[in-house]
């Protein structure tokens, strides 16, 4: 039976990729831009709702990716954790285009503790299906889906998810939390 390829093994490829286009290798540039140019978009997107500006912070985002990989040691780009490294130069593009519009938007501070949704397990979820729960993820209130996608989906983290929505943290946990109840709910009624 094939089995799926490692987190370890997936850390140390995009690893190895990212010291080819150190080396300066076109192709592994190429490679590079597209294995994350969908996921830094629909960061982008997400955080403006326009697509011009999302456009150009992506590729603000990949020219300030790139020239910290070519900066870096050899050891800095193989201590793994990738995505982690690279999603920082679209939160930090999309912080900024927020800034630049007046902070925080003016939204209800909201406590994740009010629905009791803290608690809950997500991860026992998943295993009722993937197209069951893009259904109902797709049911859910926009700025829900919105942070649901950003958090599970592009793996960022709450405060960066705060920062691309442009929001407290405590609304973007708010907003999560009762996301995961409304999937859970949607599952649960099938």
């Amino acid at each position: 039976m094939a089995r799926l390829p490692s987190r370890t093994y997936s850390e140390t490829a995009a690893s190895a990729r990212l010291l080819d286009l150190k080396k300066g290798g076109k192709g592994a540039l190429e490679e590079f831009v597209y294995q994350h140019q969908e996921m830094f978009y629909c960061i982008a997107f997400i955080g403006t709702l326009d697509p011009d500006a999302a456009e150009a912070l992506t590729i603000e985002a990949f020219r300030n990716a790139i020239v910290f990989v070519k900066q870096s040691t050899p050891k800095q780009l193989e201590q793994g954790a990738v995505w982690e490294m690279l999603s920082t130069f679209i939160v930090e593009a999309v912080g900024k285009y927020h800034s630049k519009s007046g902070g925080f938007s003016a939204g209800p501070q909201t406590d994740p503790t009010m629905d009791g949704s803290s608690q809950m397990d997500w991860e026992t979820t998943v295993i009722l299906g993937t197209q069951r729960v893009k259904r109902c993820i797709n049911t859910l209130p926009e700025e829900q889906k919105k942070v649901f996608i950003l958090r599970h989906q592009l793996k960022l983290s709450l405060e960066q998810v705060a920062t691309v929505m442009n929001e407290h943290q405590d609304n973007v946990m708010a907003w999560l939390h009762r996301a995961r109840v409304g999937v859970v709910k949607c599952l649960g009624r099938g």
